[in-house]
């Protein structure tokens, strides 16, 4: 990649604008610092996004400033920029979503301050066929103690079911924890697994966790969102950044961090690049199919009609 005024050739050229300003204003870090950021977190960012529709929040003055939620590519979306047409039923329109396949795309994605990127649980290939089971834990008072607690206990469940699991920090108050998933499987097969395990661990733990949609009758427990895991459904991506005020991304772990005591403020854009060229791409197996959940559905579904 070389850079040729403000252009930067990639797979395409990229213009690049106003690079002083100020995105984190607290951390002191600017659009061009989170361009570098993307370019080096490139290789690791575009296997979670890949083929995946991607919603976007986009905060062009900075993380105090109006932001918004961008589905449809604008108008301004370069020829290159790969994207995929969906009709939605609510605003009675096709979406083109963007894909970020490139580098190129992630650069214009970010010189256009899209700080956080949210993509699709499946791929444009088999749009209703997850490539994995996501749990979204998330705290109701503030706090990351009972947040830990719940995915300590919550991967005990898993073990138990043998399924194997993946944890990340939402980059922001939450833990979410992943399930790599063999293909073939749809959300309504994946649905019946993330209610099933939710309500169990809802009736198991009735002091710290609950299911409850409505926040203001959740107490202090911990949200076991089931729920988010559906077809056009999101959640932030892995090594994305998060617009709090230290930079913070989502972070992929391993358990044993989370036992010892890691929180969601260790991982920002300044340390993520260090970590990942030391410890790798923690996140890897979900590039890949994983685990066959077809007795699993058909124990719950006997468990059910019983």
């Amino acid at each position: 990649m070389t850079a040729d005024g403000n252009t930067l050739i990639c797979e395409h050229p990229v213009r690049v604008t106003n690079l002083d300003k100020v995105l984190w204003p607290e951390a002191g870090i600017t659009k061009a610092e989170y361009i570098q950021y993307i370019i080096q977190m490139a290789s690791y960012l575009i296997p979670h996004l890949k083929n995946r529709p991607l919603t976007v929040i986009r905060f062009p003055d900075g993380i105090h400033a109006h932001s918004f939620y961008q589905k449809n590519a604008p108008k301004e979306t370069p020829k290159w920029v790969n994207t995929y047409p969906v009709w939605s039923e609510e605003s009675k329109r096709t979406i083109h979503y963007m894909l970020a396949n490139d580098t190129s795309t992630l650069i214009w994605l970010a010189n256009h301050a899209c700080i956080e990127l949210h993509p699709w649980f499946s791929q444009i290939q088999a749009p209703n066929s997850p490539t994995n089971i996501a749990f979204d834990l998330d705290p109701s008072v503030p706090g990351f103690e009972k947040v830990r607690e719940v995915a300590l206990r919550l991967k005990e469940v898993l073990d138990d079911l043998g399924l194997p699991s993946y944890p990340k920090t939402s980059g922001a108050s939450g833990i979410q924890i992943f399930i790599p998933l063999a293909l073939g499987f749809s959300y309504e097969d994946t649905r019946m697994i993330t209610s099933f395990i939710g309500r169990f661990m809802a009736e198991k733990y009735p002091k710290i966790i609950t299911v409850e949609r409505m926040v203001k009758d959740r107490g202090d427990k911990v949200y076991i969102d089931y729920l988010q895991h559906a077809p056009n459904k999101t959640l932030i991506a892995p090594y994305s950044a998060r617009a709090v005020a230290k930079a913070c991304v989502s972070a992929p772990l391993t358990w044993e961090e989370l036992q010892k005591g890691v929180v969601p403020e260790d991982f920002t854009i300044v340390n993520m690049v260090s970590r990942v060229n030391t410890l790798g791409d923690l996140f890897a197996p979900l590039t890949r199919p994983g685990v066959d959940i077809g007795e699993l559905l058909q124990l719950i579904r006997q468990h059910s009609s019983s």
